[in-house]
């Protein structure tokens, strides 16, 4: 994609409720890397193990957001999303925000193998792995 259609795409993701629930921001502004980007870890992002950790369910979400851009944008004009996705957790995320970044390694007929990794603090805290598909046989809505 161009500069101008990864700001369109970057702009209709952002605009997903989801996104604004999680309070997160699509970055499409390099042409080779996604950046899910939590400016501010909020109390509801926390509980990690009981403690003020950014909990798992949150850092996988922006794992998926990250890594299923990093994947859907290699099929343009096709419907794809997330089918696999892999998460290690290597310490606490602790920080005020949090940055997921993915590029996509591979791409093959219908399939885009990506990897990421997540940053609080300036530390890397979780990798991840994801596979996206097109959809087959799948009517838009």
């Amino acid at each position: 994609m161009d500069e101008n259609a990864r700001r369109k795409w970057q702009d209709g993701f952002n605009a997903m409720p989801a996104m604004d629930a999680m309070g997160a921001r699509l970055d499409l502004s390099d042409d080779r890397l996604v950046r899910v980007h939590l400016s501010d870890v909020r109390p509801h992002h926390q509980g990690g193990l009981g403690s003020s950790a950014v909990n798992g369910a949150v850092i996988a979400g922006l794992f998926d957001a990250a890594l299923g851009v990093a994947g859907v944008v290699q099929f343009p004009g096709r419907r794809a999303g997330t089918v696999e996705l892999s998460v290690k957790f290597l310490r606490p995320t602790r920080g005020r925000s949090v940055d997921a970044w993915a590029v996509a390694l591979k791409k093959a007929e219908g399939l885009a193998f990506m990897e990421g990794e997540l940053y609080a603090g300036g530390r890397l805290c979780a990798v991840a792995t994801g596979i996206v598909s097109t959809a087959r046989g799948v009517a838009e809505d």
